[in-house]
Parts: C-alpha cells; structure tokens; sequence
C-alpha cells in the first residue's frame, strides 16, 4: 500500500518539476521572440491558453471554472487510484494525470492562463503538463482493455 503511493506521489513530483522547468524555460527565451522553429513542422511556440483543451472557448471567461473543475478532477484521481491502483503501470498512470493537471493548475491560479509552447503546426500548441495527462489516460485505457472489459 504504500510503495503504491509512494510511485504515485514520486511521479507527481517528478512531472510538475519537470512541466513547470519546461515553461520557466521557454517563458524566459520566448518571451520576447514568441517562436524558435526547430524545423519546418516543428517549433517551440509561447502560447497563453486561456481557454480549455486546445484553445476551445479560449474567448470566455472560464478560469474559475476550470479551476474548480481541475480541483475536483485531481480529487478524483485519489478515489480512482484507492480502486483500481493494484499494479504499478495504473499508479505511475494516475500520478502522470494527477501532475499535468496540477502543472496547469498553477500556471491558472498564477497567470490566468496555461503556457503552451510545442507547436508540430498541424495541431493545436500543448504542454508538457498535457503530454503526461494524455500519456496517463492511454496507458489506463491501455491496461483496461489489455485485461478485459470487465476487468477492475
């Protein structure tokens, strides 16, 4: 019980570090040029995403929301790892989710908006932080149906 969350709480760590290093990062040598193309389908873009996924209703007012709702979220993910955290793939998983979420939650408690900067110019600029919640969600959607549909 408690090496789980141990590699929950280490994953956590380790990705809001990382996801707040990487912005400070790119704030500090974007922040006067706005964009740095590594090559013609990539570059590092600085973006103030205020809306929600990928800029969706990036025109409202939806900070409060999103905050609540992030808040919520990562409660959440304590309730589902007391569940379904029985093997090391679905702790590590729920630690990556739980890390992106709070990585983005500072920068909107701090900034009113997420810094986004990975920029493969045929989809919307994202994060780090949004790398390591997809990354989490496909590895637990991985694992489910890996088991079974039934499985729990």
């Amino acid at each position: 019980m408690a090496d789980k969350y141990r590699w929950f709480f280490l994953t956590v760590f380790l990705s809001v570090f990382v996801d707040r290093l990487s912005k400070y990062i790119i704030v500090k040598f974007l922040s006067d040029i706005g964009s740095f193309s590594i090559f013609r389908y990539f570059s590092f873009t600085l973006v103030r995403n205020k809306g929600l996924c990928f800029g969706i209703l990036n025109n409202l007012n939806l900070r409060n929301f999103i905050i609540i709702a992030s808040f919520i979220i990562a409660a959440g993910i304590f309730f589902f790892l007391e569940r379904y955290g029985k093997d090391k793939q679905t702790v590590i998983a729920s630690g990556l989710i739980e890390g992106g979420i709070i990585g983005n939650l500072i920068d909107r408690i701090s900034i009113g908006a997420v810094i986004d900067f990975i920029n493969f110019h045929i989809w919307p600029v994202f994060n780090l932080a949004d790398t390591f919640i997809v990354s989490g969600v496909v590895i637990i959607l991985f694992n489910h149906f890996k088991r079974g549909k039934y499985a729990s």
